[in-house]
């Protein structure tokens, strides 16, 4: 759990732009909005 933490929200990747996985989803959630069912957050945990 703590290697996808720190994966998925502090090493960016090449692939995807040099940025990190959470970001990158933030950022195309902000461009198609209807792709996606929940809100991307930064951190793992419960819905509030």
């Amino acid at each position: 759990l703590n290697y996808l933490k720190l994966y998925n929200h502090h090493i960016p990747q090449r692939a995807i732009g040099s940025k990190t996985p959470v970001l990158a989803l933030k950022e195309w959630q902000q461009k198609r909005p209807e792709l996606f069912v929940k809100r991307v957050y930064d951190q793992t945990g419960l819905d509030t």
